[in-house]
């Protein structure tokens, strides 16, 4: 086995860094509204870039599917090997601008708080990661847009594991199944994965998070959206008669429990979240995303939620209150944990990388969550971008480097 522990000796001999930029160059935001996948042009525009990168690799059967899936292999240089998938997603979140992504470089940094424009700070007080990026070249945005580091560096670092190994067919490797996939940021485009196609025995997501992290826990996650129909009149003459959808709406968001939101919970705790409000008088409707680690403590604040309605409904009985839930995606830890080896390959590579495995559930959810409900194990392993989904989004040139390191080890493990 080849060990590879030099974060540096790979950014001073690929073009990890180079790549990583210029996928950022490309606004690939997804689209809440659109009714497509990829819900955005820019993810096509991107995805056609990485396929002719791809094939340029010598990965001829690298194709685009008719919803946005590229998937592509390198064969395995030995005489059996099991197939194991990277993957990566090429949208941005839409909760923050990808347009006109401005990257800039903090070489050498000194461990002092990063100030951007627009009074964006990034703070060691607040990230703590970066008091272990001292010296390191830090990337940040240039305070107007995101970065796009999540997950565009998961993507360079694909990149470039398959760069090195082509042009060192001594490493072992095994069968590499390779998926750059759209929209994960929506939680919609997995549903369209192809496991069959994609004929994997398990697969590792390249999605954010600091050196060493290694997920395996996310959220369990629903989507409500709550409308609320009221009766309008001129409001000049409504004393009696009026009844304001949106007034209540607000009535709604404040009744739900106040420290179940994200700003006061931590670890494994769950929340109520809206995220859209909009109608008026007559009709308002409020999206919301609900989390919670355990299965049952999701569905209790679905009967939270219908408790609320039936509590405002009593007060002012001429409204009419719907509460529609919407299922995401589960916990992954269950159906991962039946595939112990999966994990524990992770764990190995990182020690061989010089790295201490940090397993830490995902506050949120990843292509994983849904692939390992439908039969394909997938845990995450770091790539490196921090705080994204907006302008504080920040990530070292060193733990890239480093990311690719552990899954160069970890392949030659599937290889043994």
């Amino acid at each position: 086995m080849k060990k590879f522990t030099n974060p540096q000796e790979i950014l001073d001999n690929t073009s990890l860094v180079q790549d990583f930029i210029e996928l950022t160059k490309i606004n690939t935001a997804s689209d809440e509204n659109a009714t497509t996948c990829p819900s955005s042009k820019g993810q096509l525009e991107a995805l056609s870039l990485l396929k002719e990168k791809l094939i340029h690799l010598g990965l001829d059967d690298a194709t685009i599917d008719e919803k946005g899936f590229l998937f592509a292999t390198l064969p395995t240089n030995q005489t059996k090997a099991k197939t194991i998938g990277l993957l990566a997603h090429i949208d941005t979140s839409p909760e923050f601008s990808g347009e006109n992504v401005n990257p800039q470089f903090h070489e050498n940094y000194n461990g002092e708080t990063i100030s951007l424009k627009n009074d964006i700070t990034i703070s060691p007080d607040d990230y703590p990661e970066l008091k272990k990026c001292v010296g390191d070249t830090v990337i940040t945005t240039d305070g107007t847009t995101l970065l796009g580091a999540d997950d565009k560096a998961g993507i360079a670092v694909i990149l470039t594991a398959l760069k090195i190994l082509q042009h060192n067919s001594d490493i072992p490797r095994p069968t590499l199944r390779i998926a750059i996939t759209p929209d994960e940021e929506l939680g919609t485009g997995v549903q369209h994965f192809d496991i069959e196609k994609f004929n994997a025995d398990c697969a590792y997501t390249l999605d954010g998070s600091f050196e060493g992290y290694l997920c395996f826990e996310t959220f369990s996650a629903d989507k409500a959206i709550v409308t609320i129909t009221g009766l309008n009149t001129h409001p000049g003459y409504a004393k009696d008669k009026m009844v304001s959808a949106l007034r209540h709406a607000g009535k709604f968001i404040a009744a739900l429990p106040q420290k179940e939101n994200p700003e006061h919970t931590d670890d494994y705790e769950g929340f109520y979240h809206p995220t859209h409000i909009e109608g008026g008088v007559s009709e308002a409707k409020i999206s919301f995303i609900l989390r919670d680690f355990d299965d049952e403590k999701l569905a209790n604040r679905t009967r939270v939620m219908n408790e609320v309605k039936e509590q405002i409904l009593k007060e002012e009985p001429r409204l009419k209150i719907d509460v529609n839930i919407q299922r995401q995606y589960r916990n992954m830890k269950n159906h991962i944990m039946k595939s112990p080896e999966v994990i524990e390959k992770a764990r190995q590579s990182m020690k061989v990388t010089g790295i201490t495995p940090v397993e830490r559930p995902i506050r949120g959810g990843t292509d994983g969550s849904t692939l390992s409900e439908k039969g394909l194990p997938t845990p995450n392993i770091f790539a490196g971008s921090m705080a994204y989904h907006g302008p504080k989004e920040w990530i070292s040139t060193r733990v890239m480097g480093l990311s690719v390191c552990n899954i160069l080890n970890l392949l030659q493990l599937w290889a043994e």
